[in-house]
């Protein structure tokens, strides 16, 4: 092949990558779960949270100061991603503060405005969206995740991966894919479109090779060295409870979805706080080590909670999204906001989100 044509579709997987961007890593635990049981899990552990229990005070250090054995420890790792690991998240206020500073995509060291809604489907599975610009038609990624449990024979293992919590990473069927986009600014009915596609369970999703993510308690001096950095005004790191996670693997090379036969080499580090969730995803050419996708400073996209998602009270109640921040709420979806209010805030990020929402972006000053 030609060097120009090399560099050509080079060039083009790192603009069609900005538009349909691969952020996330699937996750779901192999523990099955019915709807009900998952609804009575979900209740016990709410009220110790909302009693204010051990679960949401001084997580991590209860867990290191007590002694607790693997299999406890997980558990209650497992406790922490039934409950924050739902909802809504966005990084409006990142891009705000990045364009304060006169930091753009990309080369400019700044970042994407992007938003995550995760989605129960049981209580060890989740669907996954990503999108841009508050712009749910713009949905650019679709993820399953399926949380691994280990199981309770390995209690007394004491190594650091017995302690943790593993995540799967699927795709899904594009006909799924389709029909959960028609929906797309009403992701409550996700759960019972999934699970009524007419198609074999097996067809429903693909597991991607070699993505798996590992939850625990314990942050990575070197990996999460951005977390020692989390805005302390916001966010008390001694007193919320917060998870990180790794690659399993360490990263991967997958094949792109954009360009057949080209590859990316993932790295991603996560971590989980009640309301924040930082995801440092980036994509990079195996051979030349160039940027493809993610912030080229290593700056995490950090997502603050925009909804979290609790049951109406009823026993076999339905989810219902409870608004977290007021001020990012437009960020759900047109029913959120006012149009005049969706292009001030696009116009306040500017570039290229201006640009793909239509807008005229306004100089830097």
């Amino acid at each position: 092949m030609h060097l120009s044509t090399i560099m050509l579709a080079k060039t083009t997987l790192l603009w069609a990558t900005i538009l349909s961007w691969s952020f996330g890593k699937g996750c779901g635990f192999i523990v099955s779960t019915t709807p009900q049981q998952f609804q009575t899990n979900f209740r016990t552990a709410s009220k110790c949270r909302f009693r204010g229990t051990s679960l949401n005070v001084g997580l991590n250090r209860q867990i290191k100061a007590s002694g607790l054995n693997s299999t406890s420890q997980r558990h209650t790792v497992y406790k922490h991603l039934l409950l924050n690991f739902q909802g809504d998240f966005d990084n409006y206020q990142q891009v705000v503060d990045d364009r304060k500073n006169l930091l753009t995509p990309r080369d400019g060291g700044g970042h994407e405005n992007f938003h995550c809604t995760l989605v129960p489907l049981s209580e060890t599975s989740r669907l996954a969206a990503f999108y841009f610009d508050g712009n749910p038609q713009r949905i650019f990624r679709f993820r399953y995740y399926e949380l691994l449990l280990p199981s309770a024979s390995s209690e007394d293992d004491m190594d650091d991966e017995s302690c943790c919590i593993e995540m799967k990473l699927y795709t899904l069927n594009p006909d799924l894919e389709r029909e959960l986009r028609s929906c797309s600014e009403e992701p409550l009915k996700w759960p019972a479109m999934f699970h009524s596609f007419e198609i074999d369970e097996s067809d429903k999703i693909k597991y991607l090779p070699n993505c798996e993510i590992r939850w625990s308690v314990d942050m990575d001096p070197v990996e999460h060295a951005y977390a020692l950095d989390h805005d302390k005004s916001k966010l008390n790191k001694e007193e919320q409870d917060c998870i990180h996670a790794v690659m399993v693997h360490g990263e991967a090379v997958v094949d792109s979805t954009i360009i057949p036969g080209v590859k990316i080499r993932i790295l991603d580090q996560l971590s989980l706080y009640e309301d924040t969730f930082y995801i440092n995803d980036r994509g990079l050419d195996p051979e030349s080590g160039a940027f493809i996708y993610g912030n080229q400073r290593g700056v995490p996209y950090r997502l603050d909670r925009v909804t979290r998602l609790v049951q109406n009270g009823e026993e076999d109640g339905q989810w219902e999204r409870q608004i977290v921040d007021e001020d990012l709420a437009w960020t759900m979806g047109e029913s959120w906001r006012s149009s005049d209010d969706y292009d001030a805030k696009i116009e306040a990020m500017g570039g290229l989100s201006a640009i793909m929402s239509g807008k005229k972006p306004t100089s830097s000053k």
